[in-house]
């Protein structure tokens, strides 16, 4: 069992369970490299790195709470037609979230992959729904959702997390209070320190 936290306001994190499928299990540990192999006696290995740039072939979690989440293509595919149940759809990192435009009635739930870490188009995928189509249902990230990316990921407007299977709850709760402050205007609609300021001088006026 994994857990999905929900944001309802920067205070306010409530912990819900998840079932298997919902949530990345944690990864295995990494075996330890064969330096002799890796250098081959050269000493310089620069030659030998190769970048990793394999895109996921599907999402890593296939249900959520009131079924299974439908695709990008599945979703644009129903041309509207209307369902019995709440529908969840999981955008890839690769998806254009653009695509949503007009097709974004009866989507309880946007699903974002965040495929590693460090990958950081989910940020944009989630800014573009909150900012650009004014989405304002459920947006969750899952996949690689670890603690440190919490902070960034509901400024973002995610709103919800799918934490990977290894990461504590009562620390990732904490993680949504790292800054105290904010500088910037983002999508979470956040009041930030200048607008704030600005606020208090109008009314001392």
């Amino acid at each position: 069992m994994s857990t999905l936290l929900k944001l309802f306001s920067p205070g306010d994190v409530r912990a819900f369970p998840l079932p298997e499928g919902a949530f990345r299990p944690a990864p295995a540990a990494n075996p330890l490299p064969n330096m002799e192999l890796i250098n081959q006696g050269q000493g310089d290995v620069r030659s030998l790195i190769r970048p990793n740039v394999k895109q996921p072939e599907a999402p890593s979690v296939s249900a959520w709470e009131h079924g299974t989440f439908l695709t990008l293509p599945e979703w644009l595919a129903r041309d509207g037609a209307t369902a019995d149940a709440p529908v969840g759809i999981v955008l890839m990192p690769t998806d254009d979230p653009l695509a949503l435009a007009g097709h974004l009635d009866g989507l309880a739930v946007i699903a974002v992959e965040f495929a590693k870490f460090s990958d950081g188009r989910g940020y944009s995928i989630a800014t573009l729904l909150r900012s650009r189509l004014g989405y304002k249902g459920e947006i969750r990230a899952v996949g690689d959702v670890l603690i440190d990316q919490l902070f960034a990921m509901a400024r973002c407007g995610i709103d919800s997390f799918a934490l990977r299977g290894d990461q504590d709850v009562e620390t990732a709760k904490r993680a949504f209070e790292t800054f105290p402050a904010v500088y910037q205007c983002a999508a979470d609609e956040r009041d930030f320190v200048l607008a704030t300021q600005a606020n208090l001088e109008r009314e001392a006026a």
